[in-house]
């Protein structure tokens, strides 16, 4: 976040708008050997941990790759011009600010 301030209000007065999406869990092929190093050290079930984080995000499941694809075209529009030095969580609720 504060990379994204900091480019954003040097880089503002040459044109250049800086903003950042921070996701929450996305799920992806990483999450196979995550899930199977938590069973390993916390002796859990292969599965059940990616089965606990997904339960804890609001929205009940983790991020695809195409619910970041909006916010991404939007921030790379016109219609986003006037923003700078933000942040936006994707997250399917798990962080408010």
């Amino acid at each position: 976040i504060s990379m994204t301030q900091s480019a954003g209000l040097n880089l503002i007065k040459y044109g250049i708008n800086v903003n950042a999406i921070a996701p929450g869990v996305v799920d992806g092929a990483h999450w196979e050997h995550v899930d199977a190093m938590f069973a390993k050290l916390e002796g859990k079930a292969l599965g059940q941990k990616k089965t606990e984080v997904a339960a804890g995000v609001p929205a009940g499941r983790f991020a695809v790759p195409a619910d970041l694809s909006g916010m991404a075209v939007f921030l790379a529009s016109a219609e986003a011009d006037y923003i700078v030095s933000q942040t936006y969580n994707v997250d399917g609720g798990q962080w408010m600010s």
